[in-house]
C-alpha cells in the first residue's frame, strides 16, 4: 500500500474524527481540513506519475475513498469533484495538451471543480468566428471558494469541448447563485451557475473530440458506501447493546456480508456498475438499521456519528444518479 495511507490514517483519526459532524456544515473547518489534505498530496492521487502525480491504482483509489467515507463525507465529497475532473482528463490522454494540464495541476497542487453538461439540453452553444457563446444553467456546482475554476464540458454538433471556467470571474454573463443549502454537505459551497452568452474563445479550449455514446461507469459512490458501511459496523460493535448475543451474531453475519461485497468491489472493474451500487446501498441500509437498534436513543443525538452517516448514505445513494441506476435500485430491493 502507498506510504500516503499511514499519513492519511493519522490525519483522519486525530484531526478529522473529532470534528466530523461539524465538517458537514462548517465551511471554515472544512477548508482547513481540505488544505491539510492537499498538503498530504491528496489532490495528486489520480494524476499519472509521469505528470507529477501519485498514479494511484484502482485498488488504492477504492481504499482511499472508503477510508474518507468513514470519517467525513463532506471532505470526501468536496475533493471528489477534483478527482472526477482528473479522471475525465485521464481518459483523454495521451494528448499533449491534456498532459500539460495535468502537469500544471500537479505542480501547482490546486483543485478543480466540475461542470459537465451531460444533457445536451442544459446548455445552448452558438459557434462564431472566434469561439463559442454559451447560455444555460449548471444547477449543481460544488466548491465555490475552494476551487479557482471548474472543468466545463459542452457539446456542439456532436463534438465535446473541454475548457476551464473561472469560479471567481463573476460578470453579467456569468452569474453565481447564493450558496445552496442541501441537507447534506452544506459546507462544500454548492452553487448554481447561470451563463448568459458567455464567450469562450477557441484558444481557451483544452481539447475537443467526437462525442461518444454514454455508457454506465463505476461511480465512486460504490466505494463511499463501502466505507460508510464499515464505519456503521464499527459503531455497532461498541454501542449500548453490543454485548447482547443476538447483536453479536448479527454483527458477525453483516461483517461477513461486508467482506464479500468488499471482495467483489476490489476484484475488478464492475461489468454491471448499476447492480453493484444497488447492492452496496442495500447493505448500507441494512447495517444502518442494525446500528440504530444497537445505539438506542443515543443515535438520535445530532452529534452522534450514526446521525452523520445516515445523512451521507442518502447522498451516496443519489449522487451522480441516472434512470438506469434507479431501475437497478428498484430491481434489487
Amino acid at each position: 500500500m502507498h506510504p500516503l495511507f499511514s499519513k492519511l490514517t493519522l490525519f483522519l483519526e486525530t484531526t478529522v474524527s473529532p470534528i466530523s459532524n461539524d465538517l458537514d456544515s462548517n465551511s471554515t473547518l472544512l477548508k482547513n481540513c481540505y488544505q491539510q489534505l492537499i498538503e498530504l498530496d491528496g489532490l495528486r492521487l489520480r494524476i499519472p506519475c509521469e505528470y507529477g502525480g501519485l498514479g494511484f491504482e484502482r485498488y488504492e483509489w477504492i481504499e482511499y475513498t472508503s477510508q474518507l467515507a468513514g470519517y467525513s463525507g463532506a471532505l470526501l465529497f468536496l475533493q471528489a469533484q477534483h478527482q472526477y475532473a482528473i479522471s475525465r482528463l485521464n481518459k483523454l490522454l495521451p494528448d499533449p495538451k491534456i498532459a500539460s494540464v495535468l502537469q500544471s495541476l500537479a505542480k501547482k497542487n490546486i483543485g478543480v471543480g466540475v461542470g459537465f453538461a451531460s444533457n445536451k439540453k442544459i446548455l445552448t452553444v452558438e459557434k462564431c468566428a472566434d469561439g463559442f457563446y454559451i447560455s444555460g444553467m449548471l444547477k449543481w456546482v460544488t466548491g465555490f471558494d475552494f476551487f479557482p475554476h471548474i472543468l466545463l464540458s459542452f457539446d456542439k454538433d456532436d463534438i465535446d469541448y473541454y475548457c476551464f471556467l473561472p469560479f471567481e470571474a463573476i460578470s453579467h454573463s456569468l452569474i453565481l447563485s447564493p450558496i445552496l443549502e442541501p441537507i447534506v454537505f452544506s459546507a462544500t459551497n454548492t452553487v448554481s451557475i447561470t451563463l448568459k452568452n458567455y464567450f469562450i474563445p477557441f484558444e481557451k479550449i483544452i481539447i475537443s473530440h467526437i462525442s461518444k455514446p454514454k455508457v454506465p461507469f463505476e461511480h465512486p459512490a460504490i466505494y463511499s458506501l463501502l466505507g460508510a458501511t464499515k464505519a456503521l459496523l464499527k459503531i455497532a460493535a461498541t454501542e449500548k447493546y453490543h454485548y447482547n448475543s443476538l447483536v453479536k451474531d448479527r454483527l458477525k453475519v453483516l461483517s461477513e456480508e461486508w467482506k464479500t461485497y468488499h471482495t467483489e468491489v476490489m476484484q475488478s472493474a464492475a461489468t454491471d456498475p448499476f447492480r453493484l451500487r444497488a447492492a452496496g446501498l442495500e447493505l448500507a441500509e441494512k447495517c444502518l438499521s442494525f446500528a440504530k437498534l444497537v445505539c438506542d436513543t443515543q443515535g438520535l443525538l445530532k452529534t452522534h456519528a450514526i446521525t452523520r452517516i445516515n445523512r451521507e448514505i442518502w447522498q451516496y445513494s443519489i449522487g451522480g444518479y441516472s434512470e438506469g441506476q434507479l431501475e437497478a435500485y428498484l430491481k434489487h430491493t
